[in-house]
């Protein structure tokens, strides 16, 4: 009997070393020298956009090749974007500008944006509007061609995320100051939301605008309703979270990490799966791919890479 529960003991923890091994991401791009700081894909799956501490920006083909290097910021690439119709892109820099490019590498404009460094870049959903923010703690709404709009003031620290909401007549921002604030397309500040204890580094509206989601240094996320009440704590990290973002379908969460893992999670709490393994390396950024079928996760390795997604 004692050599029976033995090996049902030796099975259990078999099973559980097997089930905690962190895997091989499916393929992954290497080219930057320095850490990677945001990365992006085209609507269409073809083009991959990074941006580096090296102060590069790298466009990939879907092969992971090299396609066209930006070289044109004077400091590092914090963030990038593509239009929704894949014709252009963005890539934001630690000097204060972002510079508009179309897909073939021509230079569209050079746009200084902000009196610190811009810190994060997006397209609206229907291509219209750039959104940017940055260190001088300040939002700004640009047009495509990158002509000022309208300034966002409102936040004592600087914004870390700017993001529209599914209709472009709302916009969500993450700042140090531990907050997120909602404000109307025309200026107007709607709701701070407060319960971060930390800088929060990411906020997002879901795909059908009814919920947010926000993450921050304190290591957790949390998803709100759309009256600013906070619904369900993601904890789960044990370090700061660097970045967070909705399925294109809204039922699952993503969450990246100075831990070394990204986490997936349904939106009642659950972790379904965690990319990566704790303690290795520092991931900077997570995007789902454009076709579902990866998590696409930049590290301060310098490398790119692609996890399958649980079916």
């Amino acid at each position: 009997m004692k050599q029976f529960f033995l090996l049902i003991t030796l099975i259990i923890l078999t099973h559980s070393l097997v089930k905690s091994q962190p895997g091989e991401p499916a393929k992954s791009f290497s080219g930057h020298k320095e850490p990677i700081l945001g990365i992006a894909q085209s609507a269409n799956g073809k083009y991959i956009l990074s941006g580096s501490d090296d102060n590069l920006g790298f466009l990939w083909n879907e092969n992971g090749e090299i396609i066209d290097t930006i070289d044109v910021h004077l400091k590092s690439v914090n963030d990038v974007a593509f239009s929704p119709d894949n014709n252009r892109f963005i890539t934001a820099g630690s000097e204060g500008s972002f510079v508009i490019w179309n897909i073939d590498g021509t230079k569209v404009a050079t746009v200084p944006a902000d009196k610190v460094y811009v810190k994060t870049i997006t397209y609206s959903n229907d291509g219209k509007f750039i959104l940017s923010g940055g260190g001088d703690n300040t939002a700004k709404l640009w047009t495509a061609d990158g002509k000022l709009i309208r300034i966002f003031k409102g936040h004592s620290c600087t914004i870390y995320q700017a993001s529209f909401s599914p209709d472009n007549k709302s916009l969500i921002l993450a700042s140090c100051d531990n907050t997120a604030s909602v404000w109307n397309i025309q200026g107007k500040k709607l709701m701070v939301l407060k319960k971060h204890v930390s800088g929060v580094s990411a906020a997002s509206f879901s795909p059908d605008g009814k919920s947010i989601l926000t993450a921050s240094f304190d290591k957790t996320a949390i998803l709100w309703n759309l009256q600013g009440k906070p619904v369900i704590t993601l904890k789960g990290h044990s370090d700061e979270i660097n970045q967070a973002e909705f399925s294109s379908d809204g039922n699952t969460v993503l969450t990246a990490s100075e831990d070394g893992t990204a986490m997936l999670w349904n939106t009642k709490g659950k972790l379904i799966k965690v990319f990566g393994e704790k303690n290795t390396v520092d991931y900077t950024a997570a995007i789902f791919s454009s076709d579902g079928e990866y998590v696409i996760v930049s590290s301060k390795d310098y490398k790119i890479n692609f996890w399958h997604l649980p079916n």
